[in-house]
């Protein structure tokens, strides 16, 4: 990147360079302390570099008690504030090589979601080549038939990464209380699901997975009926960058988590959502595709080979029709060989 390019991070002017760890520690943690609020800022040691981040703007980290109606609440939301105003991390693979090798392992494990593996690769690569020294990519929807493996999937990917996965099941929600919490004003008020884990994490960019979003049902006032349309400002940079916080009234920079959305049915989410994602549909699995991913499988976990045509017969008859029942059947097969030979 030239020098007078527009670096789309604002991270090149907070960029500092140190020997090796140990001896330039301190000043490695002066570097740290200087992060702010919306400003990437890279700290290169030799052999070893890492960018920080501050998500919590400047007037709320020195106001961290919120108007509340108790003093139990004041204490929560202090607390919460805390955490959140640490100077977080943005981590995961940041080479366009480490990114080839995160995808291979989701590949090696999740090969029906090659479309999405690639999609989510290829941004990734991009983002770096903007100048990223993190992993990030463009929110994403993922479009499956039930049962495809899209739960493993995510728990895979945040494995293959290194990030932090906050996965929420929304098939379970009637409002969206839990990923965008509720105004401290109200008595019954909580944090969002997402804000309790960045708290504790030290990580600025997790996965945050939402699960079967197209099956959320909000039950709140004024609800939309498309949840999926209050969610936009989340997605979008510019909106994202200074998110006021429902629960602490504290303004956020929220940009960098990478979203996760797995639905079975894309006609339930709004428009303005899908535009701002990447949307990507599996096509539905055969059973000699399932059978070519069993037989995948049990060399991969090292199963007994004698298991793939069993599990080939299983599929054929129907008794096997998607990978969570494949997945069920591999991990008894394993915990099965795992345990030790009574004589």
């Amino acid at each position: 990147m030239s020098k007078n390019a527009k670096n789309p991070f604002d991270r090149l002017e907070d960029e500092d360079r140190f020997g090796p760890w140990p001896e330039q520690s301190l000043a490695f943690l002066q570097m740290i302390d200087r992060t702010q609020f919306q400003k990437p800022r890279c700290i290169a040691l030799e052999g070893w570099d890492t960018t920080t981040i501050k998500l919590v703007s400047e007037k709320d980290q020195g106001s961290r008690e919120a108007p509340r109606t108790s003093r139990d609440d004041s204490h929560a939301v202090q607390n919460l504030l805390v955490g959140l105003s640490e100077t977080k991390l943005l981590a995961g693979p940041s080479t366009p090589h480490a990114v080839d090798e995160m995808a291979a392992a989701l590949f090696a494990k999740s090969p029906n979601f090659a479309p999405a593996i690639e999609a989510m690769r290829i941004n990734a690569q991009l983002k770096i080549r903007q100048g990223a020294r993190w992993l990030h990519f463009r929110p994403i929807v993922i479009e499956s038939e039930p049962g495809a493996g899209k739960t493993r999937f995510v728990h895979e990917l945040g494995n293959a990464s290194g990030l932090p996965l906050i996965y929420l099941d929304c098939a379970t929600m009637n409002t969206l209380t839990p990923i965008l919490g509720q105004d401290s004003s109200w008595s019954h008020s909580r944090p969002s699901e997402i804000m309790q884990a960045m708290s504790a994490s030290r990580i600025a960019n997790p996965f945050v997975a939402l699960d079967e979003l197209d099956k959320l049902q909000n039950h709140g006032r004024n609800a939309h009926p498309k949840p999926s349309e209050s969610l936009v400002g989340l997605l979008e940079a510019t909106t994202a960058k200074a998110h006021l916080d429902h629960y602490t009234q504290a303004t956020l920079d929220m940009r960098f988590i990478n979203w996760i959305i797995l639905v079975n049915d894309l006609n339930r989410l709004s428009k303005p959502f899908l535009d701002r994602c990447q949307v990507i549909r599996l096509p539905k699995l055969t059973s000699g595709d399932i059978a070519k991913i069993a037989a995948g499988e049990i060399e991969r976990r090292g199963l007994e080979p004698e298991l793939v045509e069993p599990l080939a017969k299983a599929v054929r008859s129907g008794r096997i029709t998607s990978l969570r029942k494949l997945n069920k059947a591999l991990d008894a097969a394993e915990a099965a060989s795992a345990r030790p030979i009574l004589n």
